[in-house]
């Protein structure tokens, strides 16, 4: 059945359609949560030769996408990060992605390509076995099938590990029945070969061993000639060869692997280290994570998760078509030799049922290929059971409505295939009450985040987000909630009301709003916002709202000092019917807030100086205190300043990380600014939760050296963020105010 040549064209224009929502799809979504782990690994195994970042995967997948930056001169590789020296993959993979390079999006972008190139590799493989096995009308109804399946092209365009272990799968099983059906040396080393690709591709590329073992017991012998014997000394020539294939990927090392008490010198001693510290750690972490699932969130997994999720995510013409051509398979060829088509995809159910790692589709993924060659059997020409002439015709009808309603249900959610549910799943919105995750959400976001806020004018989002990835690198202004943002810490979380949240847009992620942060072993953070239907979306993945209350609703203005809001209970930060809290935070309990600035009066604080400098109306210095009113060398010298919020918020840096100001004071030679002999930089309170006319009170501590020299100096103040460095502006001109002239003499 060799192909014609418009077959050839028209199996290419296939593949073009496959790659052209590959290539336009992938710019507009953001890194994936696990992108810049494999990224990082591979690109630095590629230049150094070193695989110590690859601790929870194997490095083939992330080595392959770090083939697109070879011969790259802005790539850098910053191994003089001490991040390298403590093989730290999470922080070297921020520090590399997000901060060493200048253009962090488009080294994704770039890198996508070879793993695009990997699911071609599986279209092809497809379309050629079920061409073979099936007939020429189920070769090209799998290619349908494969070129338009939303889990596989969401999965072909990030830099993670579940497509190449879907591909190497197959193409390991395709070549086993090749050769059960046909003895040849090229058909078992390829078969070897490709299995060791899905043992170098991740760690339970492992299920391809039980996966090829089953096959081969169960299949028919071909001949007299085929005995088990025979079969299992060809197996054990195919894990000879996959095994070499693992160990060309390590370099050939070998070395010690300790495994709990025992040592053993191995070949790629690194991947049977990380293999069983892997395994151990998930099977060791279970109960100290929590998942989501079904409207329930629960430091334990579910047995029922998988078979779930593969009814509600899989397209349902393709389930449809699945399970009719696995009632046709085993009536045409027998139930052994289909046992290629249901072998895999029972393993790898199987090992769902088990409940460990409930947390996302891709983790059956190996199974959709094989249901899609189930699925080819379904194909007119291949069903033995009707005969040829009238009694087919409406089989063949339905066969074409259920593919293309496999086709347009793809193009349908274009270009979120990544988030696909089918119609089981009903609305949009009840889609993260099922699951969440890499399900649906996955950080892939940000770049949909961005055009909506542009088109509805919004400048700034509240930002819950579940990624790893850098908001700011995607042009997003967000102020941090509690989340997987990058480097985020600080006042402005533990500002947070969880129960009345202040007026303003929230961008939340599917799985932070379902999940409420229980990781962060906190309390339901995201609570309030469940029961609202979302004002807009950003893909399928981060949810938009904008909260205002009614004007009559009694707004209770508090200040808390230390605690995070999410730890008190609501009615200590102003959570009752009709009113809601607007909390003023501080660090400290020395730290005053006068709301709105009732209470304050100037004129009955003792030595209090008006100095009235407006910084860029963010804040208003209003005056301070001196205490003692002439410093001396060696002693403390107590400031109070007297701060007060401005109409204008404070603008979000980018990195939005920490705390977003910080007050700096300055005691310099007299004319020289540079020139500090004295300083102090601080904030005492969050952001989050003042308004304007609120009147701060920060103590801020000088100690004068006891050597300082003689002289004039100045006492500068002014405001910066430290996150970007940059100075807000005195509204008069300038960056600082000097707010007093120090005489310091010896002795004095």
């Amino acid at each position: 059945m060799k192909l014609r040549w418009w077959e050839w064209l028209l199996l290419v224009a296939g593949l073009a359609v496959m790659a052209a929502q590959l290539l336009v799809a992938s710019p507009q979504k953001s890194a994936a949560f696990d992108e810049q782990y494999h990224l990082a690994a591979g690109y630095s195994y590629l230049r150094t030769g070193d695989a110590r970042l690859a601790t929870t995967h194997p490095p083939l997948m992330g080595l392959l996408a770090a083939t697109a930056l070879l011969g790259r001169d802005d790539v850098a590789l910053p191994l003089d990060h001490p991040a390298w020296a403590a093989g730290d993959r999470f922080l070297f993979s921020d520090i590399f992605l997000w901060e060493a390079n200048a253009n962090p999006h488009g080294l994704l972008v770039a890198a996508r390509r070879p793993i695009m190139a990997v699911g071609l590799l599986l279209a092809v493989a497809i379309f050629f076995w079920a061409r073979r096995m099936v007939g020429v009308a189920g070769g090209w109804m799998a290619l349908l099938l494969v070129i338009f399946d939303p889990n596989l092209l969401g999965n072909a365009r990030v830099v993670t590990t579940d497509l190449g272990l879907s591909c190497f799968l197959l193409l390991a099983l395709w070549q086993l029945w090749r050769w059960l059906e046909q003895r040849s040396w090229i058909n078992l080393v390829l078969a070897g070969l490709c299995a060791g690709l899905a043992l170098s591709a991740k760690y339970t590329g492992l299920f391809v061993a039980p996966a090829m073992l089953l096959v081969a017991l169960i299949y028919p012998p071909a001949n007299p000639g085929d005995t088990l014997v025979r079969r299992l000394g060809g197996l054990a020539l195919m894990a000879a060869a996959a095994l070499v294939m693992v160990w060309t990927l390590y370099g050939f090392a070998v070395g010690p692997v300790q495994l709990g008490e025992l040592s053993v010198i191995a070949p790629a001693p690194f991947y049977w280290q990380q293999l069983y510290n892997t395994f151990f750690r998930i099977i060791s972490l279970q109960g100290d994570r929590y998942d989501f699932f079904w409207g329930e969130a629960a430091n334990h997994g579910w047995w029922y998760y998988f078979p779930v999720a593969l009814a509600v995510k899989t397209p349902l013409p393709l389930l449809i078509l699945a399970a009719w051509g696995l009632w046709i398979a085993p009536r045409r060829v027998g139930w052994r030799r289909s046992s290629v088509l249901w072998a895999t995809p029972l393993l790898f159910l199987a090992l769902g049922l088990s409940g460990v790692l409930t947390i996302g589709y891709r983790h059956i993924l190996p199974a959709i290929p094989f249901l899609i060659l189930s699925a080819a059997y379904a194909a007119p020409a291949g069903n033995p059971i009707r005969p040829a002439g009238q009694a087919r015709r409406p089989a063949a009808v339905v066969v074409a409505l259920l593919v293309l309603w496999h086709v347009a249900g793809s193009l349908r959610i274009f270009p979120h295939q990544e988030s696909f549910f089918n119609e089981l799943a009903g609305d949009w919105y009840h889609w993260s009450n099922l699951l969440v995750d890499s399900n649906l959400d996955w950080g892939q976001d940000l770049p949909a985040l961005r055009t909506v806020m542009a088109e509805r004018g919004i400048n700034e989002v509240n930002l819950a987000y579940f990624g790893k990835a850098a908001p700011e690198a995607y042009g997003v202004a967000y102020r941090p909630l509690y989340g997987y943002l990058r480097f985020v810490e600080g006042p402005e979380l533990s500002a947070y009301n969880p129960y009345t949240p202040e007026p303003g847009w929230y961008a939340i992620s599917a799985t932070s709003l379902r999940l409420g942060l229980h990781q962060a072993d906190t309390v339901d953070l995201y609570a309030f916002f469940r029961p609202r239907r979302p004002d807009a979306r950003a893909g399928y993945s981060i949810y938009l709202y904008h909260i205002t209350y009614p004007a009559e609703t009694v707004v209770v203005r508090e200040v808390v000092a230390g605690e995070p809001l999410y730890r008190l209970p609501p009615e200590a930060v102003g959570a009752a019917p009709g009113s809601r809290g607007q909390i003023k935070w501080v660090l400290a309990p020395d730290v005053a807030v006068y709301p709105l600035g009732d209470g304050f009066a100037a004129a009955s604080i003792p030595g209090f100086q008006p100095v009235g400098a407006n910084f860029d109306n963010v804040m208003t210095l209003l005056g301070f205190v001196q205490d003692p009113p002439n410093p001396t060398p060696g002693a403390l010298t107590q400031l109070t300043l007297y701060w007060q919020v401005g109409e204008q918020r404070m603008p979000t840096p980018a990195p939005a990380r920490g705390a977003p100001l910080s007050a700096f004071v300055h005691l310099t030679a007299a004319g020289d600014a540079e020139a500090k002999a004295v300083q102090f930089d601080g904030w005492p309170t969050a952001l989050r939760g003042l308004e304007p006319g609120d009147i701060i009170v920060q103590p801020v501590e000088l100690e004068l050296p006891a050597d300082m020299p003689a002289g004039a100096y100045d006492l500068l103040v002014g405001l910066y963020s430290p996150q970007s460095w940059a100075r807000l502006p005195v509204v008069d001109g300038g960056d600082a105010v000097k707010i007093g002239e120090w005489a310091v003499g010896n002795g004095q």
